[in-house]
């Protein structure tokens, strides 16, 4: 990790403090926040937020990177590069198909990380099974706080090991992240659909109840078992209710919505095709806004990217094959800000809440990440509000050469992005390199 101790002062940005927006200056020292406040500051550097919105950084609780076996998809450089200009100074590595089950793959990913990445970076450790539930101890003294689970293919925990892996995660003080969605009713639908080669029908294989039946599932383990759960990618409305009733009986649970199902619904994938396929499903609009809905009331904690891109030759083949997920980090924050923002399905402190304070508050690292305040590291986002960023493959910062996001307008792109008191984009172009970032894994070590 490169460390530049130098002081920095972000001028004229509107502050959200206290539930209000303060217009002042921000001074930062030695990579965090040393001062705020409208007097005139000296330091090595300066830059101007031109009356310009600033927010912590955005951490994305749930992004594939890095995949020692999938580097044609997206790497530390790419993908921390385009979710810098997606407003997010924090990236945790979700598994993408090699399992994080051993300290040698973590020791692995942690290095191409430190080395590579423009942004903050951390691990979660997964797939997890019977074979490998042994080793969350081993992981989580390492500084990884949360671990995947699958309950249905490909990488399904069998039904006699949730309860023990549940159990570990409780002791060791970690977070069992789950893609929730039934193998049984998977197969059922499967078999109706599976002849059809169209892209409307592998969407409308995966349920609302699919997704529900896991959750209450899953759910009612973490009740009896008094463990915390992440629901990753919540899709639907009837997923939603499921999560409604499990919070009244005391579950702790939190969940994640991403911005494909805040957006898309099966009936866009036709103009799509595989470049929209996804998992879980798009549903419909119905669910569109009832996700938005959840996102406004605190239902739905965190927004997240879910990124998971592939090249072309891995999409453009039979539906039923083809890869599963697209690019998002570049699109992150302006989505955010244009269609929940500006178009007031939530708050401007909703939109701090989902994507910064409450995942920082998870990994249980807030207030140092995820805020604006005195001592809080020095990760900011200042938007820039006046101007329109067009999305487009020819531009974007993925190693993929396509986006499902093409001709997209937004506004809210990074005007100015800074890491631990280091500026990485100015004036909406890149000015800084690779490896400021810290691994938060560290901490997490530290407060836990």
């Amino acid at each position: 990790m490169i460390i530049i101790m130098y002081s920095l002062v972000l001028k004229n940005v509107k502050i959200p403090l206290n539930g209000y927006l303060v217009e002042g200056h921000i001074y930062i020292e030695n990579g965090l926040i040393a001062s705020i406040g409208k007097r005139e500051y000296s330091a090595d550097v300066v830059i101007d937020g031109e009356g310009q919105l600033v927010v912590p950084g955005g951490i994305d609780l749930h992004a594939h990177i890095y995949d020692p076996e999938y580097v044609e998809n997206e790497d530390w450089e790419t993908g921390s590069l385009a979710a810098a200009y997606g407003g997010i100074t924090t990236l945790i590595d979700m598994p993408l198909e090699t399992s994080v089950d051993n300290i040698d793959v973590l020791e692995h990913k942690l290095r191409e990380a430190q080395r590579n990445s423009y942004v903050n970076y951390g691990i979660t450790g997964g797939f997890i099974n019977k074979r490998n539930y042994s080793m969350i101890q081993v992981l989580r003294a390492r500084g990884v706080k949360t671990f995947k689970f699958f309950t249905c293919k490909p990488f399904k925990i069998e039904d006699d090991a949730i309860i023990p892996a549940l159990s570990e995660i409780k002791r060791n003080n970690a977070i069992a992240i789950f893609h929730a969605e039934d193998e049984e009713l998977i197969n059922y639908w499967e078999s109706k659909y599976k002849g059809i080669s169209d892209i409307v029908a592998y969407h409308s294989s995966r349920t609302e109840a699919t997704e529900a039946s896991a959750i209450l599932r899953i759910g009612i383990y973490a009740f009896e078992t008094n463990t915390p759960i992440h629901i990753a990618h919540l899709s639907s409305r009837l997923g939603l209710e499921a999560i409604l009733w499990l919070k009244k009986l005391g579950v702790k649970l939190t969940s994640e919505v991403c911005p494909h199902h805040l957006y898309f619904t099966r009936e866009d994938s036709r103009r799509f095709g595989n470049y929209l396929k996804l998992a879980p499903t798009l549903k419909t609009s119905e669910d569109v806004k009832t996700l938005w809905m959840g996102l406004s009331k605190g239902v739905i904690e965190i927004y997240a990217s879910d990124n998971a891109p592939a090249p072309r030759s891995m999409k453009e083949i039979d539906t039923w094959s083809a890869w599963s997920g697209i690019p998002n980090l570049e699109i992150m924050g302006p989505f955010l800000y244009t269609f929940g923002v500006l178009e007031n399905r939530i708050t401007l402190s909703k939109f701090i809440d989902v994507f910064a304070r409450n995942p920082a508050k998870l990994l249980g690292v807030y207030p140092l990440l995820g805020e604006i305040l005195i001592g809080s590291r020095a990760d900011l986002y200042v938007l820039e509000t006046r101007r329109t960023r067009k999305i487009s493959s020819n531009t974007h910062h993925h190693k993929v050469d396509w986006t499902p996001w093409e001709g997209f307008e937004l506004k809210g792109a990074p005007l100015h992005l800074i890491v631990g008191g280091n500026i990485i984009i100015e004036k909406g172009e890149l000015v800084g390199k690779p490896g400021v970032g810290i691994y938060v894994g560290d901490l997490i070590a530290k407060t836990s």
